[in-house]
């Protein structure tokens, strides 16, 4: 039930930047992790439960998601909040993040592909959490972009 943001447009300037790999690569973990706050402070409430539904929600799936049936951000981490390093390469794929969870009937519930008839339309997908947070995680890029650039230029730190 995978959501991917790619960035693509960095080439240049991950090319120049190889000759400070260690800067390059805390810099983009930086970003990719704050990605990854992005996208944990904007998962939705839960929806009302339906007017005729006896079930008790339990808020396990918000729990594992590092939310609650409010919204956004409490609680522990979500159950996958990973950056993973993959080295670096000339087409700056060097660091990947992972959110989610791994509960086993979160797809029927939040899956894009897997949502069950009765989530769905009722119920957010996480592509959803994915779009919410799009513009501020193009954002952070965009001014990881500036400082990579700052820095080449003598001007950043």
């Amino acid at each position: 039930m995978p959501t991917t943001i790619e960035v693509h447009g960095l080439d240049s300037l991950i090319a120049r930047m190889s000759q400070y790999p260690q800067k390059l690569l805390a810099a983009v973990r930086t970003t990719v992790e704050a990605s990854l706050y992005t996208l944990w402070e904007n998962v939705p409430p839960y929806p009302p439960p339906p007017t005729d539904s006896t079930y008790r929600r339990t808020g396990t799936l918000g729990r594992m998601l590092g939310s609650s049936m409010t919204g956004g951000r409490s609680g522990e981490k979500p159950e996958i909040f990973e950056l993973r390093e993959l080295g670096s390469s000339a087409e700056g794929a060097l660091i990947e993040g992972h959110f989610g969870t791994r509960l086993e009937y979160a797809p029927y519930v939040i899956g894009d592909n897997e949502q069950a008839w009765m989530h769905t339309g009722r119920w957010w997908t996480i592509s959803k959490v994915g779009e919410r947070a799009k513009g501020k995680i193009i954002r952070l890029f965009q001014q990881l972009a500036n400082k990579m650039a700052a820095f080449l230029d003598g001007k950043g730190v």
